[in-house]
């Protein structure tokens, strides 16, 4: 009897022992084949805007600073490691400056900007640093603006957006689409990002008497939104 129940104890052990093993096997399996894991963010930052495009150099564009406020998150896709998708939803500016003889001539417009998907992948160099290459497209739309200029003295004159058509002989597109893409560094729950924005509608429309002053040139002059970002990002 003693040496059946020996033989009970040992079986037992064997038994437990092997159940430790293959429930430890499938937990590394597991973590190993989890993907990232969800997350929210906030991120605020600078632009630095301008036009470009076949007629950009003709206008002699500067590039003019400007802001960045987006809200958005990350969700693992097709269950493999470090690739997502997301959204975005934002808060900035486009805009640029005009090379004059003679005072400053600078064009700032504030937009709410939609991100329908962005796809992106996460390459983790240790535990808490990551590298995190992403790609997608937006829509915007330019709700404020104005056209400041100004002579040597400091004097000049603010032109808001809803009279550039008067003034400026400009009916501005208010709309744009385009595509971004960027690169950065997550630290833990903190991120440095570099962005590159550049939409692909034509801003432009030369109306009025003011079409004669542009005689020999497209009514719709070809230069886009270009805007490089430079954001600060944390995660929650």
């Amino acid at each position: 009897m003693k040496k059946f129940m020996s033989l009970v104890a040992a079986l037992m052990l064997c038994v437990g022992a092997q159940a430790q093993i293959v429930s430890s096997s499938s937990r590394s399996l597991k973590v190993e084949n989890a993907p990232s894991t969800s997350l929210k963010y906030v991120r605020l930052g600078v632009g630095f805007m301008t036009f470009t495009g076949e007629d950009g150099e003709n206008w002699n564009t500067k590039s003019k600073v400007g802001y960045d406020l987006s809200f958005g998150f990350q969700k693992p896709l097709a269950n493999v490691n470090g690739l997502y998708w997301g959204m975005e939803l934002g808060l900035g500016s486009r805009g640029f400056a005009l090379d004059v003889k003679e005072g400053s001539d600078k064009y700032m417009l504030h937009n709410i900007r939609f991100s329908p998907f962005t796809f992106g992948y996460k390459y983790a160099l240790t535990d808490d640093i990551q590298l995190d290459g992403h790609l997608g497209a937006f829509v915007s739309f330019d709700y404020a603006g104005k056209n400041k200029w100004e002579n040597e003295d400091g004097e000049g004159d603010d032109i808001k957006l809803g009279d550039w058509e008067d003034k400026l002989g400009w009916d501005w597109n208010r709309f744009d689409a385009g595509m971004e893409i960027g690169v950065g560094v997550w630290y833990k729950r903190f991120n440095l990002d570099f962005t590159y924005r550049r939409g692909f509608i034509k801003p432009i429309e030369y109306t009025g008497e003011w079409v004669d002053d542009y005689a020999g040139i497209d009514s719709k002059p070809g230069v886009y939104n270009s805007n490089f970002m430079l954001r600060l990002g944390i995660a929650f």
